[in-house]
């Protein structure tokens, strides 16, 4: 398994993924059908979608694991200048693992990367969204040592890091 930055050969493996996971979101969370959102609303959803994919891509804090050439899982985050009072913060946009590839650190190693750059980066905290319903994401988040009790936006302080 290796965690590497984003590129273009990535774009459609990746949008395929992402789109799976936001699907299985959608339905599973969400609880409503996929096939009821507009097909032009589901081709911007996402960060992979063709407005966003460069932007992060040439952010740098934005990966994908591989499984020899294939992607099995990713990451999208940004750092932005300001939120909630804390200057220079990750921002993680979406996080996803193809669902073969789950509860074998995946999540983990992404996350762990995309720490690791953003401090490099000057970010002094990792911002991510998180859904309480979504008990895979709220225990990575807490491995990690994330504040996430019963929150919706769980912080990293990358001090401790």
């Amino acid at each position: 398994m290796k965690i590497v930055p984003l590129t273009d050969e990535d774009r459609v493996s990746v949008r395929m993924l992402e789109l799976a996971c936001i699907r299985e979101y959608v339905e599973q969370i969400m609880e409503k059908k996929w096939e009821d959102f507009d097909q032009e609303v589901r081709q911007k959803l996402g960060a992979s979608a063709s407005g966003s994919f460069s932007h992060y891509r040439d952010g740098g804090l934005s990966f994908v694991a591989k499984e020899g050439d294939k992607v099995v899982g990713f990451i999208f985050a940004q750092v932005i200048p300001w939120i909630d009072g804390i200057e220079k913060v990750a921002w993680v946009e979406n996080i996803g693992v193809d669902q073969e590839f789950r509860r074998m650190g995946i999540g983990y190693l992404l996350m762990r990367r995309l720490a690791e750059e953003s401090k490099k980066q000057g970010a002094t905290v990792v911002h991510s969204s998180i859904s309480p319903d979504n008990v895979p994401s709220l225990l990575l988040h807490r491995k990690l040592n994330f504040l996430a009790e019963d929150r919706k936006i769980a912080y990293l302080d990358l001090s401790t890091f």
